[in-house]
């Protein structure tokens, strides 16, 4: 079995949406968080299979706009739906509350490549008050960056990248307690 038989199989529920539905199918996985439907977009891009590279980053944008615009418009006109949604998922809730008075604004750029913060920091930051313009600009940014992060993942390593992201995001962690022990172990060479 070769590369694009394994992964067929693999996704193949997934990828027949994709080919089916096309556009509109990574327009609704895009609103809905779609690392892995933009991954699996990318490959089939690079396989000359429905999508076009530019096509699958100008619809993922607009998805994404889209899903992001909505979580927040809820979070601000509905707070205490959002809150008691919130509620449900306190260490999710504590965890985005941290990150926003941490990091800011700059939270809204990165949160997309956080497994599991998502929706969290959007409904706390349309809760707050947080300016609407502001949190536009800021999404944007990290939007565009997603996007073209995701999509040329799969575009250019295929289902290896798949796995590989899907590892991380599951094991953050876990991979950010082994990124620590690789400084502490470059730190302790250093000083000798």
């Amino acid at each position: 079995m070769n590369l694009s038989q394994f992964i067929l199989t693999l996704f193949e529920y997934p990828i027949q949406l994709l080919l089916h539905y096309g556009y509109h199918a990574l327009f609704v996985w895009s609103v809905l968080e779609g690392e892995i439907g933009l991954m699996l977009s990318g490959w089939l891009a690079s396989l000359g299979e429905v999508f076009s590279y530019r096509g699958v980053i100008e619809i993922a944008i607009a998805g994404a706009l889209t899903g992001d615009i909505l979580v927040f418009s809820f979070g601000r006109l509905f707070r205490r739906k959002a809150m008691r949604w919130l509620d449900k998922n306190p260490e999710r809730k504590e965890e985005a509350l941290r990150w926003i008075e941490r990091w800011g604004s700059w939270i809204i750029v990165f949160e997309r490549f956080i497994y599991g913060t998502h929706i969290p920091v959007l409904l706390s930051l349309g809760m707050s008050g947080y300016r609407f313009g502001k949190f536009l600009l800021f999404d944007i940014i990290g939007v565009i960056l997603w996007a073209f992060t995701f999509v040329s993942i799969g575009y250019y390593f295929g289902q290896k990248a798949v796995d590989l992201v899907l590892f991380f995001q599951k094991n953050i962690l876990l991979v950010l307690f082994l990124l620590l022990i690789f400084f502490l172990i470059f730190l302790s060479q250093k000083e000798d």
